[in-house]
């Protein structure tokens, strides 16, 4: 699915917000075309999987109504928890519930010290669980359907507009007025004014992600209409190894009786037909901090992310990558808020009343 050639991709960032009215319509046929493809998609994937996840801390108790609870699966994340826990508490996150996928470095306990953590550990593998899609499933029948839910990787950052005095609770709201069920959200890879083998260190885990890595690409991506969502393709990893790799998922997302993560893809939950939107917000991805180069290895060795780590193992073969790798280019932005992305065509504002 990641490899997938679309036809008529546009460029993104896109050049006015009028462009934003072209991404994303279907047709009947179109929403009669993913529907079908729903029913196969869930028939191969068979019936739900028995409860794996077993809770460990955190007081697991029922969500408040309206609270918004945050779905994570991680391993090894120390590096990240920190600031991953500080970026979502100052967007109004007040529970999260995390799957600590058998971590060595001390994820598990830090989470578990945590007041509004509750954690989780299963004794199937990644693999096992379908990436994690199926534990993500379990925590939502958990906590309750009919209700949003932020669902994120480790190394991933929610901005949407004016996110730094605004809570998420207020895009949800901006979501709703349009009657929109999810947020679609570009992934931009973030990189280090330098040698990505040279930046950051023990105290990064403590740092903002765009303090450590405040480059991105602010050119050279499309958008697309595939088979599974609106996709945009390029990046820093698409311009220096070739890895054509979807950038978009859907973290924010509400949550009801026809929503499944592990029949669909990461970058893409059932039913397919909420999938197509213009892009609202913008995962910042800490895809390259020091260390990096160690931890594709170790993806890559692992095989357990799609296609057996394809993506990685490109990366990692390539004669390029390595501790020296440079991604600045004449096209890299230096990261300068919500509002900077809002101007430069990434996010679609929908601050306000919805348009006629």
């Amino acid at each position: 699915m990641e490899t997938e050639i679309v036809p008529n991709a546009t460029p993104y960032p896109v050049r006015t917000a009028a462009d934003w009215c072209r991404i994303g319509r279907l047709s009947t046929l179109d929403r009669l075309k993913l529907a079908l493809r729903d029913w196969r998609l869930a028939r191969r994937h068979g019936g739900a999987k028995a409860p794996s996840l077993r809770h460990v801390a955190g007081s697991g108790a029922p969500p408040a109504d309206g609270e918004i609870v945050l779905l994570c699966v991680m391993r090894n994340a120390m590096g990240y928890l920190p600031s991953l826990l500080a970026h979502y508490r100052a967007l109004g996150i007040q529970r999260f519930a995390f799957v600590d996928d058998r971590s060595q470095d001390g994820t598990g306990a830090y989470l578990a010290a945590q007041d509004d953590v509750d954690l989780y550990t299963s004794p199937l593998t990644f693999r096992q669980s379908d990436g994690g899609l199926e534990w993500r499933d379990e925590l939502a029948d958990l906590y309750g359907r009919d209700r949003w839910y932020l669902s994120i990787d480790s190394d991933e950052y929610l901005v949407f507009p004016g996110c730094e005095e605004r809570s998420v609770h207020a895009f949800v709201a901006d979501l709703e007025r349009r009657g929109a069920k999810r947020a679609l959200a570009a992934m931009i890879d973030l990189y280090p004014d330098g040698p990505i083998g040279g930046g950051g260190g023990e105290t990064a885990a403590f740092t903002a992600p765009t303090q450590v890595c405040p480059l991105y690409d602010g050119s050279g991506y499309t958008i697309a209409d595939d088979k599974l969502c609106t996709g945009i393709r390029g990046g820093p990893r698409l311009r220096r190894f070739g890895a054509s790799m979807r950038l978009t998922k859907f973290p924010l997302l509400f949550v009801d009786a026809r929503t499944r993560f592990a029949s669909g893809s990461h970058h893409a939950p059932l039913p397919l037909g909420r999938n197509f939107a213009p892009v609202r917000a913008v995962l910042l991805h800490f895809k390259f901090p020091k260390g990096a180069v160690a931890q594709f290895q170790e993806i890559a060795a692992d095989g357990t992310h799609f296609g057996g780590s394809l993506f990685y193992r490109q990366i990692v073969d390539h004669a390029e990558f390595g501790e020296d790798t440079d991604f600045r280019f004449a096209g890299s932005e230096r990261f300068a808020g919500s509002e900077a992305f809002v101007r430069q065509g990434f996010i679609e504002d929908i601050r306000g009343p919805a348009r006629p």
